[in-house]
């Protein structure tokens, strides 16, 4: 076995243990892994659904989880709901989950309906039954003809929220749905916001405006995301100011041509048997353009296809990724695909991605969509490697810096490197402002400081003593090479008041343990562990041995953060002057 699948089954066993989970649940957990093919759910995904179903037993009223873009979101709602929620108590007979889709998309309504709302096997009894969710978009949920009235029908237990960052401004509907209207007449209903891009909720956590508890999806070796495209330099930084088609004015009249980039994709597609190109284009008028000239110039080397909601366009979003399915993998074409404002988060390309040869994304001014986009959907289980793409890499880094470790949202270099790189925002509304946010702090009472060695003394315990003796053997353990050695991200304590960060759940650029070792009582405790709702104690863990390269603070051992009591600060704008009266940087 691998080191990832000891890792899987150990998770799976703690995390059984920690549900008190009947045997029944490991049963069906055992055949539907055994028949993953069959299933379509993997270890990942069950570790995900025990990780989110142990938040919802320990009572956390607004969840967040964060998993990277098609990695199995969706297999990972489907077996927490049907298979974890029910026979851990949480969800009864006749009760149900309303999954809620933020995004307009009725071909991705669709498949959420085909594959949260499908019959589920359930091994002990030999029977299939029903699914306990219930799908429905947005505005449905909006005007149906209210909220309260969809809960009370279908006896709601949990509102999933699928793609968070669509739709959460102030205004927005799902703000007046749930939180004016739902959460005043049901203040204990339960909320999971699920994305690979959820700012705007993992905001409202670090700024102290709502108590988030935040779930890490496991990211197992097989997946192929935006961080390993990096690595593989699959990526090509978009030139300044790149449009696909290019436009000069003569004698008046306005003269298109295809842009030499464009033109070096298209050819690239051509030296395969068949195959896929996109190309996205914001503007309807420019995309039936570059249609033409792309038809007039590639008659016979490739078909070219324009998707988008005008009437211009060859086919609706919906028609046209069906009609690319037809010619690529059954006539063994090869097809540039133009879309315009289309093919984003949610859209799964399926087994089309093993036929993806380009992709062209312009979008560079916001985070979630530009990397949710053409880039986001050649993610996932595939093995294709042959395909070039063209993107903002200066945006796609800081995602998959994110994409490793989601605490770094809150780290300021990471946030000033991306606005000083004319990124506007993290999503529609998360924009970049400089200033201090208004929020909440939470001062640092008392600091130590224990080695390994000490920690295995009686000193040593006893200054652990606010952990009790199964903890402390746990704490422990996680300096063993069993343990390091593998994905620890995500791990749980489960000791009362007590949160950890541990080094070996993070990577090597952005560890989190190391990077806040050097807090002092002056810092921020809820800033060190990212959490604003009450600790008494926090646990900073080097795990890794002092001679191991991973290890760049030369210590093995813990530091242990007492908090004090929980402060509001007000707002600070900082104002940079640079005339003669600006004597100083900020006033």
């Amino acid at each position: 076995m691998t080191a990832y699948q000891n890792f899987w089954d150990a998770e799976i066993e703690t995390l059984l243990q920690q549900l008190d989970a009947p045997q029944t649940l490991e049963e069906n957990i055992v055949d539907t892994l055994n028949n993953a093919k069959r299933t379509g759910i993997f270890p990942n995904q069950v570790i995900n659904a025990l990780r989110i179903g142990l938040s919802v037993k320990e009572g956390n009223q607004n969840m967040a989880f964060v998993a990277s873009m098609q990695s199995g979101k969706s297999g990972t709602i489907y077996f927490l709901c049907n298979y974890v929620l029910p026979v851990i108590g949480m969800i009864k007979e006749y009760e149900s989950i309303l999954f809620v889709t933020s995004m307009r998309d009725t071909d991705l309504y669709d498949q959420n309906c085909r594959v949260l709302e499908r019959e589920f096997y359930d091994c002990v009894t030999g029977a299939m039954k029903p699914s306990v969710l219930k799908v429905m978009k947005m505005s449905d949920f909006f005007n149906h003809p209210n909220p309260h009235k969809v809960v009370n029908e279908y006896d709601v237990q949990l509102i999933v929220r699928d793609e968070d960052q669509y739709g959460s401004g102030i205004e927005s509907s799902f703000e007046l749905a749930f939180f004016s209207e739902l959460r005043c007449r049901i203040p204990d209903i339960k909320l999971l916001a699920v994305s690979a891009t959820p700012y705007d909720i993992l905001d409202a956590q670090f700024t102290g405006a709502s108590d988030v508890d935040v779930i890490v999806g496991v990211r197992p070796p097989e997946y192929y995301g935006i961080s390993e495209m990096l690595e593989d330099d699959v990526i090509e930084d978009i030139p300044q100011g790149f449009r696909p088609i290019q436009a000069q004015d003569v004698d008046g009249e306005k003269i298109y041509t295809i842009h030499p980039k464009t033109l070096e994709y298209v050819n690239f597609l051509n030296t395969f048997d068949s195959g896929l190109g996109i190309i996205r284009e914001s503007n309807t008028s420019r995309a039936i353009e570059l249609r033409r000239l792309l038809r007039e110039s590639y008659t016979k080397e490739c078909t070219t296809i324009l998707i988008g909601s005008d009437a211009d366009c060859d086919f609706s979003i919906n028609e046209g990724i069906k009609e690319l399915s037809d010619l690529i993998l059954k006539r063994g074409q090869r097809v540039v695909l133009i879309i315009v404002q289309a093919l984003t988060a949610g859209k799964d390309l399926g087994i089309l991605k093993e036929k993806v040869r380009f992709g062209i994304e312009p979008r560079d001014k916001q985070l979630a969509n530009g990397a949710q986009g053409i880039t986001g959907r050649f993610c996932g289980y595939h093995k294709n490697r042959k395909f070039k793409l063209m993107a903002s890499i200066g945006l796609l880094q800081h995602y998959a810096q994110f994409e490793q470790d989601w605490e770094i949202f809150a780290d300021e270099e990471w946030r000033n490197n991306l606005f000083n790189q004319n990124v506007k925002g993290l999503s529609t509304h998360t924009k970049f402002v400089k200033m201090q946010a208004e929020g909440s702090f939470i001062p640092v009472k008392d600091i130590d400081t224990l080695s390994y060695e000490q920690m295995l003394t009686e000193e040593g315990r006893e200054t652990l003593s606010f952990i009790d003796d199964e903890a402390y053997l746990r704490l422990l353990d996680y300096f063993e090479s069993h343990f390091y050695d593998v994905s620890t991200k995500g791990i749980r304590f489960n000791q009362k008041g007590v949160t950890v960060r541990i080094a070996s759940g993070y990577n090597q650029s952005s560890n989190r343990v190391y990077k806040n070792w050097n807090c002092t009582l002056e810092s921020d405790f809820g800033n060190i562990f990212f959490k604003k709702n009450p600790y008494q104690y926090g646990i900073l863990i080097s795990n890794y041995p002092v001679d191991d390269e991973r290890n760049t603070l030369g210590f093995t051992g813990v530091k242990i953060i007492q908090s004090g009591k929980k402060e509001w600060r007000n707002q600070i704008t900082n104002v940079h002057n640079n005339s003669m009266y600006g004597s100083s940087d900020a006033a």
